[in-house]
């Protein structure tokens, strides 16, 4: 796991500027959309939209895994690299893809309806976003729960089969199923790695304009991770 981290922190130094303009839009969105929840005083629902995050994230890595690539063959990476990767990407990943945002979707529902039930009102400014009071703090721990069940089903379907299906080495079935059995054959092992996505990527949105960092650090460590279990033609790291 240190050395796959390694491998992503070496990988992001060499092609840094399309990696910050790539994971900067995104950065850019979740910035808008939570300043526009504390607008509409719905600012506690802003860590539920972070967490949700999670659960869309795996639709990012074929952009990552161009810019890789590109990087191998011994190419400086551009833009236009990211969108040939997006392009490309097979029917069956936006197939499970969908599921991904499906899933985000039931999540920020239930978010709401438990925000309905446990505040009721409008919650307006920054410093909303976090517990800072006792039915602040219910809340979220509430929400928290209900989302890491969405967030473990995600992780399970998609730790390994968004790259198996991004180099077409499987049909989505497959490739689901070898992404749980992978999971559950190493569980210790994936759920700490689990953990430190969840906690770099959730802490790096809220900190501004960190994400444009970590998200390709992290993308690329999962590449390394998933060569290291599924390992192919393509398993080499410099």
């Amino acid at each position: 796991m240190i050395t796959a981290l390694s491998h992503g922190l070496r990988l992001f130094a060499r092609t840094a500027q399309v990696c910050i303009v790539y994971a900067g839009t995104f950065a850019l969105l979740g910035m808008v959309l939570i300043w526009l929840l504390s607008v509409a005083g719905l600012a506690p629902m802003g860590l539920p939209l972070v967490g949700g995050f999670l659960l869309v994230a795996p639709a990012l890595l074929p952009g990552f895994f161009a810019i890789s690539a590109v990087q191998r063959s011994g190419r400086k990476p551009a833009w236009r690299d990211v969108a040939k990767g997006i392009l490309n990407t097979p029917r069956a990943l936006w197939g499970l893809l969908l599921v991904c945002a499906f899933l985000f979707v039931i999540w920020m529902t239930d978010a709401g309806i438990l925000y309905s039930f446990m505040l009721g009102r409008n919650y307006a400014g920054w410093e909303m976003l976090f517990p800072l009071s006792a039915t602040l703090l219910r809340f979220h721990l509430g929400a928290a729960v209900a989302g890491s069940l969405f967030a473990l089903i995600v992780f399970c379907i998609t730790a390994y089969a968004v790259p198996l299906l991004i180099e077409r080495r499987a049909n989505l079935v497959t490739a689901v199923t070898a992404s749980v059995r992978a999971v559950f054959r190493s569980i210790a092992a994936n759920a700490l790695w689990s953990l430190i996505l969840a906690t770099s990527v959730i802490f790096s949105i809220i900190v501004p304009l960190l994400l444009t960092i970590v998200l390709p650090i992290v993308a690329f460590a999962t590449e390394s991770l998933y060569r290291a279990v599924f390992p192919g033609s393509e398993d080499s790291q410099d």
